[in-house]
C-alpha cells in the first residue's frame, strides 16, 4: 500500500473511532519509554490528536499528543466491554466530551486558549533525551517557547516559571482531579 493511501486508511480509522465515541488504547514510545493512554478520542487535525482520558471507569482529564507521537492504536473487546460499562455507568451521557473549544492547530494555539480558560496544565517535554515533567498555571506562550508556574507535590510553587521550548513537548494533559483539586492549595515558597 503506498503512503498516502496508508495515511488516508489511518484517518479514516480513526475518525471512525471519533464517531462511533469508541474507547480506545493509544501505545506510543517516549525517550524509549513505552506509555500508554486509554480514553476516548474527541477530536483530531493534521498534527494532534485531542484525548479524554479512563482513570479506572472514570472520566479523567483531556491529553492532547502530536498526531505523529503514537505508534499503535487497539480497539478490540476489551476496549468495547470497557465501553458498555462507561454507557452503563452513564458516563457517556453526563461527562462525555470537551464543552469548549480547543483549536488543534499548533502547540501555542493550544496552549493560549487553555491559559485563557485558567486551566491547569500538565506538561511532559523531551529534554536532553529525558522526559521533563511540569504542573501548573501557563503563565505566558510565545511563538516558539511557553512559560508554566510549576508546583511540588506539597503545593509549593518555584520561585519563578519555567520556560519550555514548544518543540520539545511531547504531551499536555488537564482537567484531571488531580490538577483541578491541587490548584486550590497552592501558596508561594517560603524563603
Amino acid at each position: 500500500m503506498k503512503g498516502q493511501e496508508k495515511i488516508r486508511e489511518y484517518n479514516l480509522m480513526l475518525k471512525k473511532h471519533i464517531n462511533n465515541k469508541s474507547f480506545v488504547k493509544i501505545f506510543r514510545t517516549v525517550c524509549n519509554e513505552e506509555e500508554d493512554l486509554s480514553g476516548f478520542i474527541l477530536g483530531m487535525s493534521n498534527n494532534f490528536l485531542f484525548l479524554q482520558l479512563d482513570n479506572e471507569f472514570t472520566l479523567d482529564g483531556y491529553a492532547v499528543i502530536r498526531l505523529d507521537d503514537f505508534n499503535s492504536i487497539r480497539h478490540s473487546s476489551y476496549e468495547r466491554t470497557q465501553r458498555k460499562i462507561f454507557y452503563a455507568e452513564g458516563l457517556l451521557a453526563n461527562g462525555y466530551g470537551f464543552e469548549k473549544h480547543l483549536p488543534l492547530t499548533c502547540w501555542a494555539d493550544i496552549l493560549k486558549t487553555l491559559k485563557n480558560y485558567d486551566i491547569h496544565v500538565v506538561i511532559e517535554n523531551v529534554n536532553n533525551g529525558s522526559l521533563d515533567f511540569w504542573i501548573g498555571p501557563i503563565t505566558r506562550v510565545a511563538e516558539k517557547s511557553m512559560s508554566i508556574h510549576n508546583y511540588d507535590p506539597d503545593g509549593n510553587l518555584d520561585e519563578k516559571p519555567t520556560v519550555i521550548k514548544l518543540d520539545t513537548i511531547s504531551i499536555v494533559k488537564f482537567g484531571d482531579r488531580y490538577s483541578t483539586t491541587f490548584r486550590k492549595y497552592l501558596r508561594k515558597r517560603r524563603k
